[in-house]
């Protein structure tokens, strides 16, 4: 059995203290296990990050020069993503055929970054005083944090380290308790792959012992985490003691707005994408199906069928569609809020719990209520799961309306073959990201991030490496200075 342990100045820690059980969801019995760190790693990490950062190649490299960095790591995990595979599907369960299509497209990412990193140049300003220029130049933060979540922890993990270390930072990764295997060995083949030692270290362990360690600790000079919102308020309340800069992705409750021009079956799909792959364990999760009275027992009807027949198994099988949720404390958390859904008189038109009732591990299956309102809790707070809560409109004004009835505001869908009112609602949408006629599309040009207690900053998108710098004004006189007192 592996045990995963921290990795500090381009090295495995060797470990004999407390570790934490790693659970395969899949069957739920322990694989391997995770070092429980203490803060006093947390520190030797962000020393080692800050050493980086200050003196050796690192420093001493050039934008130019980091891009070459990514650029190997890019050819790196261009031969060898295979073998992060196994490790990030025992951890958390996600289909090993989303899996491999994330990580067969990882080095795109770090290859988009290099080429973002070799167009850093000072910037001139405009500036309307006669006989005096100013230039803008771009320095990096020093020591970021970056916070990852279990549910894909290194496609999230690059949309922030890639950007991060193009600005020339460092960053000390704490990845989620519930999925750290997959970050170790990543981080362990970009040493391999010649990212100095110290430019990139992983702290293991609990989020409120090392985690908060990190956030608290005096060399942090930014902090991106991407997580729930009581999370993210935690690590808010955290850097703002030390007056520092946060990036928070918090999740969501999308809407998902269907008219009754929609093509049917590209909507369908559409629908069944945004809720039901990676068992509904995404941000953007699509999980307010808000449609129009008039195609809504003929939309529903066509999803309840497609749902039925999605085939539960093992996430290692490629021809499971149906994995199970990354760990047991979310499976009681997602089982609660099927039941008290119920309880608050939402119909149940396809009950999960049911269908994976007697299946070994963590599994939830496909699950659909009608008639959900907006007081009711299945509503308002995100389940992170295979939950898909349905209401209906007969107005344009009401759907935008009740899309808008959210505390999130993360990401949100609008069907339709009307194309002036797509863009109509999709404008009207209180949502960082809207897409039309489609559903997940991700691009490192364009930037994600959500409003309202989805969070606050962005990630990607075209300043996405500016994110990671601090701006610097240096003004240059060539006028003579007047005597200030004659």
């Amino acid at each position: 059995m592996k045990t995963y342990t921290p990795f500090i100045s381009g090295c495995v820690l060797e470990w004999d203290g407390e570790t934490i059980d790693s659970v395969d969801p899949a069957i739920g019995s322990v694989w391997s296990k995770v070092a429980q760190c203490s803060p006093d790693i947390a520190d030797m990490a962000m020393q080692d990050a800050d050493r980086a950062f200050r003196q050796g190649a690192w420093a001493d490299a050039d934008a130019a020069a980091r891009a070459d960095i990514l650029d190997r790591l890019a050819d790196a995990l261009e031969a060898r993503w295979e073998e992060l595979v196994e490790s990030e599907v025992r951890d958390n369960g996600k289909r090993i055929t989303e899996v491999r299509g994330q990580f067969a497209g990882l080095h795109s990412w770090y290859r988009h970054f290099a080429n973002e990193a070799r167009k850093l140049a000072p910037e001139a300003q405009a500036v309307s005083i006669p006989g005096v220029t100013s230039v803008g130049h771009w320095l990096p933060y020093g020591v970021v944090v970056a916070i990852t979540p279990w549910n894909s922890p290194l496609m999230i993990l690059a949309w922030k380290l890639a950007p991060a270390l193009a600005a020339g930072n460092t960053v000390v990764v704490k990845p989620s308790e519930m999925a750290t295997a997959s970050t170790v060995e990543f981080a362990r083949l970009a040493h391999e792959a010649g990212l100095p030692a110290g430019v990139l270290n992983v702290v293991t362990g609990l989020g409120h012992e090392v985690g908060e360690a990190l956030v608290r600790h005096p060399l942090t000079r930014k902090v991106t985490f991407t997580g729930s919102d009581f999370g993210g308020r935690k690590v808010a309340e955290a850097a703002a003691r030390g007056v520092v800069p946060t990036t928070l992705e918090l999740g969501g409750k999308s809407a998902q707005v269907v008219f009754a021009d929609c093509d049917i079956d590209n909507t369908v799909n559409g629908v069944l994408s945004g809720i039901f792959l990676s068992n509904g364990q995404t941000c953007v999760a699509g999980s307010r199906l808000i449609v129009e009275a008039s195609v809504k027992d003929v939309l529903v009807d066509r999803i309840l069928t497609r749902a039925r027949n999605l085939r539960m198994g093992d996430p290692m099988d490629p021809a499971t569609q149906v994995a199970p949720l990354a760990n047991a404390a979310h499976l009681r958390k997602v089982t609660a809020m099927i039941e008290q859904a119920k309880a608050e008189g939402a119909i149940c038109l396809l009950d999960g719990t049911e269908t994976a009732a007697g299946q070994e591990g963590f599994y939830v299956g496909p699950t659909v209520f009608d008639l959900v309102t907006p007081a009711m809790q299945l509503w308002r707070e995100e389940v992170f799961g295979p939950v898909l809560a349905v209401t209906s409109f007969d107005t344009e004004q009401d759907a935008t309306a009740l899309a808008n009835d959210s505390d999130y505001g993360l990401a949100g869908g609008v069907w339709t073959t009307d194309a002036a009112k797509g863009a109509r609602v999709a404008a009207a949408i209180n949502s960082g990201t809207v897409y039309i006629n489609h559903y997940r599309s991700v691009d490192p040009c364009c930037p994600i991030g959500g409003i309202k207690m989805s969070g606050y900053g962005r990630e990607l998108g075209p300043d996405a490496v500016k994110d990671f710098l601090q701006s610097k004004s240096i003004w240059t006189g060539a006028i003579a200075v007047p005597d200030p007192f004659p």
